[in-house]
């Protein structure tokens, strides 16, 4: 009854009085009446100027309050966001295209919320498992920076099987196959598909599969100045995946912030915006 009450009060504050009420007797409703939980809702939410799409009684509904209702991917710290802001306007200045790749994009709640915090961007959205790329790409006609794919990302060209132990659309697990399957896609294959591409963040929740995507070809990380990655030790016992991210972060010198589930790791640059660099060369020089 109290975690029912908490999102009760949490739609409120995202969707306000009225179209909490709905759209929470809609999450109820789909949850409770089972043969219909998987059907497709349109809603609205306070922060956006469009609506999105969902299946409320589906883990779609849990996303959606992590993003939207949680700000799970909200910023914590105004220098670091200062930052990824100059970032992007230098980027626009030199007639570049900031790049953002959101892998593992579920139905495009993720990539929403970085095209709306990003809006010089444009959000290269992948999802292998076809019933999320669906809902994916009707996310994605509302928001005409993200480009929704049907893939899975890799650190090679190739193809992937899908299998899902449970009942929700997110726990889908990624194998690679030989032939056939889904394709999968790299990250600098990506980015060369357009000379003007800078890629300036990669948000990474691919349930395991990250011990694939940074086996090799990982040199985009060490130039990466934000990477948003979700650990999936637990999920994936022995397999590693905390240590693919680390192995292939620590190459060169970066700050982590966490927030939920999410690691948010930056690059230190001396590219950075001027004020941030003087603001670290006095704490130094009041540290000696």
């Amino acid at each position: 009854m109290k975690r029912h009450l908490i999102r009760l009060v949490k739609a409120f504050e995202t969707f306000g009085f009225i179209n909490g009420c709905q759209v929470y007797y809609e999450y109820l409703f789909y949850r409770l009446v089972r043969s219909r939980k998987w059907d497709l809702r349109q809603m609205r939410l306070r922060p956006l100027s469009r609506p999105i799409w969902l299946r409320p009684g589906v883990s779609d509904w849990i996303a959606m309050e992590r993003i939207f209702m949680d700000q799970e991917y909200d910023p914590i710290s105004p220098q670091h966001d200062d930052y990824l802001n100059q970032l992007e306007q230098t980027i626009v200045s030199k007639g570049q295209i900031p790049v953002i790749i959101d892998c593992g994009a579920n139905i495009g709640l993720s990539s929403i919320w970085l095209a709306e915090r990003f809006p010089s961007s444009v959000v290269i959205s992948l999802e292998p498992e076809p019933d999320n790329y669906r809902v994916l790409a009707l996310n994605a006609s509302n928001f005409a920076r993200i480009i929704p794919v049907n893939a899975a990302v890799s650190d090679r060209q190739g193809h992937v099987a899908l299998f899902n132990q449970g009942d929700t659309p997110w726990a889908w697990n990624t194998y690679e196959t030989n032939s056939g399957g889904i394709r999968a896609i790299s990250i600098p294959h990506l980015i060369a598909q357009n000379k003007d591409y800078s890629l300036m963040v990669v948000k990474v929740d691919i349930e395991g599969f990250e011990v694939n995507l940074l086996r090799s070809h990982t040199e985009w990380v060490e130039t990466l100045p934000l990477l948003i990655f979700e650990m999936h030790d637990w999920r994936s016992p022995w397999a590693g995946t905390g240590h693919s991210f680390f192995s292939a972060l620590a190459r060169v010198k970066r700050d982590y912030l966490i927030k939920g589930e999410n690691i948010f790791s930056y690059l230190h640059s001396t590219e950075g915006p001027p004020s941030l660099i003087q603001a670290h060369e006095d704490v130094f020089a009041e540290a000696k």
